[in-house]
C-alpha cells in the first residue's frame, strides 16, 4: 500500500544518546514516520506537543520536572487522538502499566528491540489509516486488497475495544454493509468481527485482572463493558469461570 501520509513523532527521553538512537531507528524502520522533536523532560514535551500536535509520542517514565505518567495523563486530557507509547525499563514496567487508564497504545522495553519497533510502527500506521477515515471510499479503491481491508478492520477493533462498538458501528465506519464486512473478515481471519471483539476484550480483561489494584468493575469498564453484570456473565461464558474466580486462581498461582 502506498499512503504518502507522514506521521509525526516526538521522543521524550532524558538520556540523550538513547533518545537519538530511538529517533533514528523509528525513521529507519518505517519511512512514513518522522521524528519532529526530541525532548528531555515532560514539561518541555507538553509545551511542544500543544504547539505542534504530533501523531505519536514515545516517552520514558522516569524523567525530571514532569515524569512520563503525568505527561501521558495531560496529553489524554488535551488530545486523545495522540498515540502514546511508553518506553520502560524492566524495573519500572509495573509502574508504567499504571498509565493504561490514559489509553496508552503500547509499551516498549528498553533497550528497544528493532523487530518490536517495526511491528509497533506498522500497527500504528494501520490504526491511523482506519481512524482517519482514509477508507471512506475503499470499495472503489484498487489500492486495497480484501486481505488489507480485513487487517484494517482488525486494527480498528483493537484500537476501539474499550468503547461501545459492535458490527454495525464498524460497518458504518468503513462504509460497508454488515454482511459485506463480515464476509471479508471471516474469509481472512476465520472468525466473525463480533467474535473477534469478544475474544480481544476477554484477553485484555484477563491481563488486567492480574493487576490486583484494579477492581473488577474497573476492568469491565476498561474493556468496553458499562454493565459489570454483563461483563461477568460474558467472561464466565468465554473462560469458564467468573472474573472473581479467575482472579482467585491468579492469586493462588502467584503465591505458589
Amino acid at each position: 500500500m502506498n499512503h504518502e501520509k507522514i506521521f509525526t513523532v516526538v521522543v521524550v527521553e532524558d538520556e540523550k544518546l538513547i533518545a537519538k538512537n530511538i529517533a533514528k531507528n523509528i525513521e529507519i524502520v518505517n519511512k512514513n514516520f518522522k521524528v519532529i522533536s526530541i525532548e528531555n523532560n515532560g514539561e518541555d514535551a507538553l509545551n511542544f506537543i500543544k504547539q505542534q500536535t504530533p501523531d505519536v509520542i514515545f516517552t520514558d517514565i522516569q524523567m525530571p520536572v514532569m515524569d512520563g505518567i503525568e505527561l501521558i495523563r495531560q496529553i489524554s486530557e488535551y488530545n486523545n487522538y495522540i498515540k502514546c507509547v511508553v518506553l520502560s525499563g524492566h524495573d519500572d514496567f509495573t509502574y508504567a502499566k499504571s498509565a493504561i487508564e490514559y489509553g496508552v497504545f503500547a509499551y516498549l522495553l528498553k533497550p528497544v528491540d528493532i523487530d518490536e519497533l517495526t511491528n509497533l510502527l506498522k500497527r500504528l500506521e494501520l490504526t491511523f489509516i482506519s481512524s482517519q477515515d482514509m477508507l471512506s471510499n475503499i470499495q472503489k479503491s484498487p489500492s486495497y486488497s480484501s486481505e488489507e481491508i480485513a487487517e484494517l478492520i482488525k486494527k480498528y477493533i483493537e484500537q476501539n475495544y474499550h468503547k461501545p462498538i459492535d458490527l454495525n458501528i464498524i460497518a458504518d465506519h468503513f462504509s460497508f454493509s454488515s454482511s459485506y464486512l463480515t464476509k471479508i473478515f471471516v474469509k481472512y481471519t476465520n472468525i466473525t468481527p463480533s467474535k473477534y471483539i469478544l475474544n480481544y476484550r476477554i484477553n485484555i480483561a484477563k491481563r488486567l485482572l492480574g493487576d490486583f489494584s484494579l477492581t473488577i468493575n474497573m476492568v469491565a469498564n476498561m474493556v468496553g463493558y458499562t454493565d459489570p453484570f454483563h461483563f461477568s456473565k460474558t467472561f464466565k461464558q468465554a473462560v469458564g469461570m467468573s472474573p472473581a474466580n479467575y482472579r482467585d486462581e491468579l492469586s493462588k498461582n502467584r503465591i505458589l
